[in-house]
């Protein structure tokens, strides 16, 4: 005798197979608005990360901008690389103890910068807004950072603290010498120079001498002291135009050759100006960039700019005291 179902039971098929039809809809929508998100996360100008609370802070998922810092998605979420092993050493325990007050205080999001270390090892500044995801009894989840690169900003803000710094020590200045230190002082203070020096301009023969230096081996001291009028590199400065080169590319003259092995890379050549006259150059190097980016290369043509004026005002004061003391004798 044949079995027959009920209508009770092939409505219940039924809705089985709605709410299946449903949930399997529902899912598909929710990975296809993922995607979407992800899709949008990889476009904006920042990195996002969602990273578990644990020591380090490894990451659950890490948005394709990682990229522009030099790493992969991949290395970060495989395990490879946790988050504080970019996190420059110096700013890493400052991180730490503010990420820990602010769960502490039950905070649910704050921001704050530090460095962090590119693939490569260059540094970044890095604004850092990181929201706590923690459930009803306060253990946190997980924890979500926006990260996104500063580094030209702070650059920025740190010429102008240079510059203004430097404006106020040459107020006080009273002798050339105290004058070239502090310019040369300050022109170090920019992350990407490491060795530089201030050549004058023999106001009488034209010749160039390198007055006050830091950073460069006794070698390009010893060969690179001096530059006759007629010299290539004394022709270039008297152009009176920045010229922003490889240092490979500066050595012009056969006694260049002992330079060659100076590691140097990025250079700069400022003249420096009183009126339309060539009075001074600066000589900035870096052993590190292959170039300076336009914020510091501005900066260095403002200093050049402002202080050229400076420099001959003290020139001549000094040679007016040079004067009144021959007169006395």
């Amino acid at each position: 005798m044949p079995k027959t179902v009920s209508n009770s039971a092939k409505n219940g098929d039924s809705r089985q197979k709605s709410y299946k039809y449903l949930s399997e809809t529902a899912l598909c929508n929710a990975l296809e608005m993922a995607k979407e998100l992800i899709s949008v996360i990889n476009k904006v100008p920042v990195t996002v990360f969602l990273w578990r609370p644990e020591k380090y802070w490894p990451a659950e998922f890490v948005s394709e901008n990682i990229k522009k810092f030099e790493y992969t998605a991949e290395e970060f979420t495989s395990g490879k690389l946790l988050y504080g092993n970019i996190i420059h050493p110096d700013d890493l325990g400052m991180v730490e103890r503010e990420l820990s007050r602010r769960i502490e205080e039950n905070y649910v999001d704050y921001s704050q910068e530090y460095r962090i270390l590119t693939k490569s090892g260059e540094i970044r500044w890095v604004d850092e807004r990181t929201f706590i995801e923690a459930d009803e009894n306060g253990t946190v989840k997980y924890l979500m950072g926006i990260v996104m690169d500063v580094t030209e900003r702070k650059r920025k803000e740190k010429l102008l603290y240079i510059q203004r710094d430097l404006g106020i020590a040459l107020s006080t200045s009273s002798s050339l010498n105290e004058t070239l230190e502090k310019l040369l002082d300050s022109c170090l203070q920019i992350d990407e120079i490491n060795a530089g020096g201030i050549y004058l301009i023999d106001e009488e023969t034209g010749d160039m001498t390198l007055a006050i230096h830091l950073g460069f081996s006794p070698i390009f001291v010893e060969h690179a002291s001096r530059y006759s009028v007629n010299s290539p590199n004394t022709k270039l400065v008297m152009i009176g135009q920045p010229v922003y080169k490889q240092h490979i590319d500066l050595l012009l003259t056969s006694r260049d050759d002992a330079l060659r092995r100076e590691n140097l890379r990025a250079t700069a050549i400022i003249p420096i100006k009183s009126g339309r006259k060539v009075i001074a150059a600066f000589y900035l190097a870096s052993s590190l960039e292959l170039e300076f980016p336009d914020s510091v290369r501005t900066a260095l043509e403002t200093i050049a700019t402002h202080f050229g004026v400076f420099i001959s005002c003290i020139r001549l004061e000094e040679k007016l005291k040079e004067c009144r003391n021959k007169r006395k004798f």
